[in-house]
């Protein structure tokens, strides 16, 4: 909440700035092109085509009364940052940071945006990164899938210790909860939730294979400093999603795999002190 007022603020503060310029004689207002004034500060023609290019490529439809609409929400939202001049309120808003925060964003944005301009996701490459996926998934139309629990335990002789108490009988979410030094699935009796074997560690995802539903490993899997213990809650198979469902989740993939690699490459020329 606090950053959508402060965006509206940042616009109150680029409209006053204007019309406390033209007003001391130092900006010619004739130099820009405003769609309106409110209370002598102006509403620039550039904020008022942003959002019309940004309803439009939500699907709108340019029309007179569309740019009616925007041109009387843009006085709204100056006279509402006016507002919460005159009272104060923006003493509350953390407006430096909100807008670096805002230039990141919109600098990442730009930076894709430049990417996919010279390297256009085809539907070729869409097919490709699919069947990638799949491939990644076994291959056929459905994949096997895991309901998983863990407890994680920072020494062997620990985890043997806790093989323990759940042959004797013991609760594993309980045990999970008491002893198990990952936070994240801790609170929730170790619980992670459904995964396919290959998003598992080849070593981990053929021990899990071999469980069987509610079975769990009497033996510890070292798991980098960890020793772990999986049990296997419940299995399903899980049909594979088609390509067509797939081609946002599948343009997102491309996308991310770029930044991934643009970054790495980036930090490995960077000095970066932390």
């Amino acid at each position: 909440m606090k950053q959508y007022w402060a965006l509206i603020f940042i616009a109150s503060l680029i409209g006053s700035s204007f019309s406390d310029a033209a007003n001391d004689g130092s900006i010619a207002t004739k130099d820009y092109e405003f769609v309106a004034t409110v209370n002598g500060a102006p509403i620039s023609k550039g904020l008022f085509d942003l959002n019309l290019q940004g309803v439009i490529a939500q699907g709108q439809k340019d029309t007179p009364q569309l740019r009616d609409n925007i041109r009387n929400d843009l006085i709204n939202k100056q006279l509402i940052a006016q507002e919460v001049v005159k009272e104060g309120l923006d003493k509350d808003i953390d407006l430096t940071n909100q807008m670096a925060q805002l230039r990141l964003n919109l600098y990442l944005q730009a930076y894709i945006e430049a990417y996919l301009k010279e390297n256009p996701i085809t539907d070729a490459k869409l097919h490709q990164e699919y069947d990638k996926q799949k491939e990644a998934l076994g291959g056929g139309d459905s994949t096997m899938q895991y309901k998983l629990s863990q407890i994680t335990l920072g020494t062997e002789s620990e985890a043997i210790a806790v093989i323990d108490r759940l042959e004797k009988g013991e609760s594993f979410a309980k045990v999970a909860k008491q002893v198990s030094t990952d936070a994240q699935t801790r609170s929730q009796g170790g619980l992670i939730g459904w995964v396919a074997p290959q998003q598992l560690d080849p070593a981990i995802a053929s021990n899990v294979i071999s469980l069987g539903k509610s079975g769990f490993n009497k033996t510890p899997l070292k798991m980098g400093n960890l020793w772990v213990i999986f049990k296997v809650e419940d299995t399903r198979s899980n049909k594979i999603a088609s390509y067509e469902s797939s081609k946002n989740g599948l343009r997102q993939a491309i996308i991310q795999q770029y930044l991934q690699e643009t970054i790495k490459r980036l930090r490995e020329s960077a000095r970066i002190v932390q």
